[in-house]
């Protein structure tokens, strides 16, 4: 059976005519992201214009200089053999054959004209696949208020519109509404992880980019002169270097001598562009070594109030350098305050440039955030796609901060108002608020903090309109309740927002909750037919209720999914292709939060930081699968096949526990794999159901009992799952032991926050025992409660012996969860050793060092 390849789409540019790193930085950040959504990507040169600017005579051949050009530009970002380089004027083709170039155009599922950069001729517009990109704005706007006919032939072969004008059609925007034509507010889309590499590191100068003298493309608009040229708005902060203690570089081109001189003694410092801008790593470099942008933008989308914005500054957002830039109305549509700044007036430059300094940490970490938010690759071109009815061919998030690519009008959003704005945008699209806090502020049972638990009480029951179309076999997602409705949305929420696929289903057993609960899923059930309830009158148990879930599911992929978890886009299909391969019986993803090596760190806090994350780890890890002895059953997904062979959970396993380890080795003695899909990442919360019985001693006798059930069953003596080993981690044992070693008598006694890892006992002969422990002395494998349950558990090994508590750097959060622990061994022992890169150990009685 042929199975049909990605989707092919044409991305058609001009970089031979414009050869400068900004234009190539915005075209490579367009095709990148749109291979990284799944399509096979093709950029694509046919505009009839010569490479001028590539050619030193008349005699070069100037055909072969841009193709050379353009290749030297894709092959960094391994796209040989899909490009091509059409000379028109020539008709020499380069790159793709011409046979190759026609059979792309009428294979392509979609076609860019990405700066308006070419003539809609009927090769490109056949079909109507072929969309207009305009990333300047207002000029084209302007023709068609006068109702210039060369730019409504131009326009009209175009499927669709798309502008960097994001306030066109806003009661304060003065640019007049392109008529006929439907124009759709789009962002420069970034691919991240190209700005990253300067995160740490930063410069003491404010910089930008760009041309200093531009006197064409002036334009008269109802008896007014709008200008194009940028030096005529700096001129009017020329004094700006006077007015703060902040130095400040231009890298210009189109200037003089003498313009450079002006700028010189007004404090400026000045560069040539040419030294940066020819080639794409020195671009990169100046604006990551930068400490921030500032920067003016054009006369006509200051006074037209157009909404543009600078993909360059973009750019520096997503190096985590803060930008302040002259306001186009972009603060409409954009947060302001933290991070990005919009100035209209000299204090507003010099107020922002003092927040920034004040606190330059803080402004670096939210131009971060916006830039995630707002221009990641993943939310402006995931919308740019949902507009055109294309579906991405690997899943995107779907992001609060998404441009208005609908057909409803979007409310505006002041700086002022931009945080409250982004969680109004969340609860229309069913996506969790980007600052809600994830991190949980107690264990066994797990409790949230109280503003989350606030803005959860206050959402709705999600719906899924208009489900993504299928990409591959059917799956059914079950999920067990039992109480815990906060969690419950949560996790269902994340569901429809990580983008759920036509024909997939959704099982909840409600295993009788007495929270609201039942009231919610009748609810979700109704509003969305793909949603099955099964109600318990009795809790029946993990294994029982996943049972019943697992008998009625009719996906040929089915997922178990715990409902203290939150997704992250792309977990499902990552799933099911590992799970859809004939080796595999049982697949989970990796988290922050499980019982053995699925577990890696995960240092977020917001549900903002995870999903960044997430999108960053899974990505580099892309394809990559863990073998483990056992994937715990929060997040697991299997074949119907390996089901039907391997049969259901074994209910012997009362409430929960040990059900997972007993699945795992029959999926195994059934000739299958288990696994770990390390580009899978799915947040769990853990114990938010089995932690409420930890109070009542139930936790402690079920695990016992069902410890004794496995070990029976198994005829086996069942151990503690290890965590997960590299290198890092052998480079911290190693301190650890050195640091007791340099610090500790050699007759110490020692009590370890181990997790479980017998090896950070081997202390080089001392006496040392796992905490929390049993009574046997083995680890626990489970939190204490509160921090009374914590002092009590230290207390008890004080009395067996115990003169130290070493606590290494994965287990820090200890002091913060148990703050009454950390507030009792400051009272009653003594800090002896504090290495934040290793581990801090207290003398528990006060007297050796």
């Amino acid at each position: 059976m042929n199975v049909p390849g990605p989707k092919k789409i044409v991305v058609l540019g001009f970089l031979s005519h414009f050869p400068v790193a900004g234009v190539a930085w915005q075209t490579v950040h367009y095709l990148v992201g749109l291979r990284k959504l799944g399509f096979e990507v093709y950029y694509v040169e046919a505009h009839g214009c010569t490479p001028g600017k590539l050619m030193q005579s008349e005699t070069d051949d100037g055909p072969a200089r841009a193709a050379a050009y353009i290749s030297g530009i894709l092959e960094q970002f391994d796209f040989g053999g899909h490009w091509a380089y059409h000379a028109l004027y020539e008709q020499r083709y380069f790159g793709l054959t011409e046979s190759q170039l026609k059979e792309l155009y009428a294979s392509a599922e979609l076609i860019i004209n990405l700066h308006g950069s070419h003539l809609p001729n009927s090769e490109l517009a056949a079909g109507g696949r072929l969309a207009y990109v305009e990333t300047d704005p207002v000029d084209v706007e302007i023709d068609l208020f006068h109702k210039k006919k060369e730019t409504l032939e131009y326009l009209a072969p175009h499927c669709a519109f798309f502008t960097y004008g994001e306030n066109l059609g806003k009661p304060d925007c003065l640019v007049p509404p392109p008529l006929p034509f439907k124009f759709v507010p789009t962002r420069q889309p970034v691919v991240l992880e190209f700005w990253n590499n300067g995160a740490e590191r930063a410069g003491e100068l404010f910089t930008t980019i760009g041309n200093w003298r531009q006197p064409w493309r002036e334009f008269i608009f109802k008896g007014e002169t709008y200008r194009w040229s940028k030096h005529l708005e700096f001129e009017k902060f020329i004094d700006l270097p006077k007015r703060v203690k902040q130095g400040f570089e231009l890298s210009l081109s189109s200037y003089t001598e003498a313009d450079r001189l002006l700028l010189e003694q007004h404090g400026w410092r000045v560069r040539h562009a040419l030294d940066i801008s020819t080639d794409l790593q020195p671009y990169r470099e100046y604006i990551t070594d930068s400490r921030g942008e500032f920067t003016v933008a054009k006369d006509q989308n200051v006074r037209l109030r157009s909404g543009w914005f600078s993909d360059r500054a973009a750019t520096y957002l997503a190096a985590g350098r803060p930008v302040v830039t002259q306001e186009t109305a972009f603060s409409n549509h954009l947060p302001t305050g933290e991070g990005l700044f919009g100035f209209s007036s000299m204090e507003d430059i010099v107020a922002a440039i003092d927040a920034i300094n004040g606190d330059y940490a803080k402004h670096r970490r939210a131009a971060g955030d916006i830039a995630r938010e707002f221009f990641s690759h993943e939310v402006v071109l995931g919308a740019m796609l949902k507009e055109l009815g294309i579906s991405p061919q690997r899943a995107a998030p779907a992001a609060a901060s998404e441009p208005a690519v609908t057909s409803g009008d979007r409310q505006d959003v002041s700086s002022t108002a931009a945080q409250s704005a982004t969680r109004g945008l969340c609860e229309a699209l069913n996506d969790l608020p980007p600052d809600l806090v994830l991190e949980a502020v107690s264990r066994w049972p797990t409790r949230i903090p109280g503003e989350t638990m606030k803005a959860v009480e206050s959402w709705g029951v999600p719906t899924v309109a208009k489900p993504e179309a299928s990409t591959g076999e059917r799956a059914s997602v079950v999920i067990l309740t039992h109480n815990g409705l906060h969690f419950t949305k949560m996790c269902v929420r994340s569901l429809f927002a990580a983008g759920w696929q036509d024909g997939d289903e959704l099982i909840v057993v409600d295993n009788a909750s007495s929270d609201g609960t039942p009231a919610y899923l009748s609810e979700l059930s109704r509003q969305n037919s793909f949603v099955r309830v099964v109600r318990n009158a009795a809790n029946q148990g993990f294994a029982r209720a996943n049972n019943q879930g697992l008998a009625i599911a009719s996906g040929a992929i089915l997922i178990l999914l715990n409902n203290d978890t939150v997704v992250a886009p792309g977990w499902r299909n990552a799933l099911v292709r590992r799970a859809t391969e004939p080796g595999i019986g049982l697949v989970g993803p990796v988290t922050n939060r499980t019982c053995n090596e699925a577990q890696i760190d995960a240092p977020y806090r917001t549900y903002r930081e995870f999903r960044q994350f997430a999108g960053e780890y899974t990505s580099a890890h892309e394809g990559q699968l863990t073998d483990l002895s056992m994937v715990a059953m929060f997040c697991v997904a299997m074949r119907r096949e390996v089901f039907q062979k391997v049969g259901p959970l074994d209910e012997q396993f009362e409430l929960g526990m040990f059900e997972d380890d007993d699945y795992a080795r029959r999926v195994r003695l059934a000739g299958y794999g288990v696994g770990c899909a390390e580009d899978c990442f799915v947040h769990h919360f853990g114990q938010a159901s089995l932690g409420e019985l930890c109070t009542s001693g139930t936790y402690d006798r079920t695990l016992e009992a069902n410890r004794r059930r496995f070990e029976q069953k198994w005829e086996t003596v069942w151990k503690p799952h290890q965590r997960r080993i590299t290198p890092q981690y052998v480079q911290l044992r190693e301190r650890i032991r050195q640091a007791a070693a340099t610090h500790l008598p050699a007759d110490a006694a020692v009590v370890v926050v181990s997790k479980g890892d017998n090896e950070l006992l081997n202390l080089q002969g001392k006496q040392t025992w796992h905490f929390p422990q049993l009574e046997n002395g083995e680890y626990a494998n489970y939190y204490p409660a509160q921090s009374g349950e914590a002092i009590a558990q230290l207390e008890a090994a004080r009395r067996k012996g115990a003169r130290f508590l070493l606590i290494p750097k994965p287990s820090f959060w200890w002091l913060k969860y148990y703050g009454g622990l950390k507030e009792h061994l400051e009272r009653h022992g003594r800090l002896a050793v504090k290495d934040e890169e290793t581990c801090v150990i207290y003398d528990l009685g006060g007297s050796h060092g």
